[in-house]
């Protein structure tokens, strides 16, 4: 057997210090710095939006890119708005919530949305009480 067995355990310490260092800088956790707020989209154009009910809710939302787009806390039997979102070739997703009444019987919105090419799409919600449904508008 040759040399000292201390010496190759001091060797070995210092072999796995040294490799121990930037395995440590990798994997150690950092501060994430978040990004400021990005400005909206410059190609965002006009899209129309009716919605109509069969029974009065008692709010809904609309969202987009979990960002609220259209909020009505006393909505009508029948409403359209523009709303200003990017509509890319493959579709947009909106988020629809809508809140009816606990005893109104099983209802329906019409949701009638026209894109920037003009043409015009219809996609329905169903429920009672709370309801939130994704619809995929192409």
């Amino acid at each position: 057997m040759r040399g000292s067995p201390l010496l190759r355990a001091l060797f070995a310490f210092c072999l796995i210090a040294a490799l121990g260092w930037p395995l440590w800088h990798l994997t150690r956790a950092t501060e994430v710095i978040a990004s400021p707020a990005a400005p909206p989209p410059v190609d965002a154009k006009a899209i129309g939006l009716q919605l109509t009910f069969t029974a009065l809710p008692k709010s809904f939302a609309v969202r987009h890119l979990e960002k609220d787009v259209w909020v009505e806390n006393s909505p009508q039997a029948s409403m359209e708005r523009e709303i200003p979102l990017v509509f890319p070739d493959k579709g947009v997703d909106l988020v629809f919530h809508i809140e009816w009444p606990e005893d109104a019987p099983l209802a329906a919105a019409r949701v009638r949305l026209t894109d920037p090419a003009g043409d015009t799409h219809e996609k329905s919600v169903w429920g009672q009480g709370a309801v939130e449904e994704v619809l995929t508008f192409p």
